[in-house]
């Protein structure tokens, strides 16, 4: 290791202790006999402005929005439902025989025991991680079939047209009003330590006799090979919306249509008894779910240059645009750079959107990259940072060496394409840009971040930027 790496490396690490402190006197005190080296403490500054929200960020996701709210301040209104395919287990196997199917033969006590109890019946239930909002508000959920398959191969983005997929103007498949207090449960269940919140809706009985004829009949048997097969034949998926009461937006995280069932079974002393069933087909990681989200009211952020503003899901985001030749240049190198970013002030109201708990800084251009690949942060190209609630900021340490790897892209570029400067930036035009962009952390057994996901809960934060440079404090150096 060379003695430039050695005082590089002491000399962002001193950096990272203590940014505040006075090190006008670290060339001195670093310089051994014979070389002369100059260091440099000083600031340089960003500017930033409000974009809207990239296409770029879409992902597979096992979380997807369903609600609506409208702002108080600015007005600004979200609208959130989804799209989900359904999961069939391979070779799926149910009962040998289905009470109200097929020519089977029931018993009389059989009979008698299931009584006014439906013999089958569907139902789909939406199960939810949480919510924002009002939780005595009362929602309107619709749900639509699909009569067109979501293609796996096909790129869809936050904001897809529904009407694609099925016929958003027809009578809905089924209706349900509900709050995310969910009174559909009893009290004591909604009590226990681990109850799971769900929103159920009944629909209608055909959908189960459809599917239940279908795995009785060997024509159509092959149907439940396996998810795509189903699909194809039985169940395209199902589009859900909120078509009324504005304040309150669920976190879907898993669907389930559940197909229930009566059938002969035996207890314990092998005597046979009625017993329920059910068979589930989920909407999951493994199948095609699609947010379908539709913001508006949003231009007064996106034009206003006193701040900046960062509205999540999908609804915009600050880009900041690195002063790279002032930091970093073929005389100096650049040890450290601090990057701090202020929160300002909103008005409150009595549902607010919360302050997005973590933020990533990511180079534009690489933002579709990261997301694809489901990466952690490489303190090059991409850097994460918490919300400090004491003083309302988010502090990115240490950017340096994103800052370097910008200005040898731009470096190599030039050796390989010739031209200069202008030539590159105007071939890359977000070469020095970075959006800050909410995420959550994909944690291990350890509770260690090990990669992010985009954070699509209801967040609003308005960071100090515009038209007020953003300060970088760096730390630079040569020999």
């Amino acid at each position: 290791m060379n003695l430039k790496t050695t005082v590089c490396g002491f000399l962002a690490g001193l950096f990272l202790i203590s940014c505040d402190a006075d090190t006008s006197a670290l060339g001195g005190s670093l310089t051994p006999d014979g070389d002369v080296m100059t260091v440099k403490n000083d600031s340089c500054f960003a500017t930033s402005r409000t974009i809207k929200a990239a296409d770029s960020l879409i992902i597979m996701t096992s979380q997807c929005n369903l609600g609506r709210f409208t702002e108080e301040v600015s007005g600004s209104k979200i609208e959130a439902g989804y799209i989900t395919q359904l999961n069939c287990m391979e070779n799926l196997t149910l009962a040998d025989s289905v009470y109200g199917i097929s020519d089977f033969v029931f018993p009389q006590w059989f009979i008698d025991a299931v009584g006014d109890q439906k013999p089958y019946y569907a139902q789909l239930k939406l199960y939810y991680t949480g919510y924002f909002g009002d939780p005595t508000n009362p929602v309107k959920i619709e749900v639509f079939p699909l009569n067109t398959m979501v293609d796996p191969e096909t790129r869809y983005y936050p904001d897809v047209d529904p009407s694609l997929f099925c016929d958003i103007q027809a009578d809905p498949l089924a209706t349900v009003t509900v709050s995310s207090l969910n009174m559909q449960d009893s009290d004591s269940l909604r009590s226990l330590s681990g109850y799971y919140p769900s929103i159920t809706v009944p629909l209608p009985d055909s959908i189960a006799k459809n599917i239940l004829e279908a795995y009785f009949n060997p024509a159509t048997r092959h149907y439940f090979a396996d998810s795509r097969s189903f699909m194809e034949n039985l169940c395209k998926g199902f589009y859900i919306r909120c078509s009324q009461g504005d304040g309150t937006m669920f976190y879907i995280n898993r669907s389930i249509l559940g197909v229930n069932f009566k059938h002969i079974g035996f207890d314990d002393d092998d005597e046979p008894v009625m017993e329920s069933r059910i068979a589930e087909f989920q909407g999951n990681s493994e199948v095609m779910q699609l947010n379908c989200i539709k913001w508006s009211g949003l231009e007064g952020q996106l034009s206003d240059n006193s701040c900046t503003w960062i509205r999540s899901p999908f609804g915009v985001l600050t880009e900041i645009t690195l002063p790279v030749d002032q930091m970093r240049s073929d005389e100096y190198v650049l040890n450290a750079a601090q990057l701090r970013i202020s929160t300002a002030v909103t008005p409150s109201s009595k549902y607010k959107p919360s302050v997005p708990p973590t933020l990533l800084l990511v180079r534009k251009d690489k933002m579709q990259e990261f997301f694809a690949k489901n990466n952690a942060a490489d303190k090059t190209e991409s850097f994460v940072a918490s919300y400090s609630t004491k003083y309302g900021t988010y502090t990115f340490e240490n950017i340096a060496a994103m800052v370097e790897k910008i200005y040898s892209d731009r470096t190599d570029w030039i050796a390989e394409n010739g031209g200069d400067n202008a030539a590159y930036e105007q071939a890359c035009p977000d070469w020095n840009k970075v959006v800050l962009i909410p995420v959550s952390a994909n944690v291990d057994s350890r509770n260690s971040a090990i990669s992010y996901s985009l954070d699509i809960r209801m967040h609003q934060v308005k960071l100090i930027g515009g038209d007020t440079p953003i300060k970088i404090k760096t730390i630079r150096s040569k020999f």
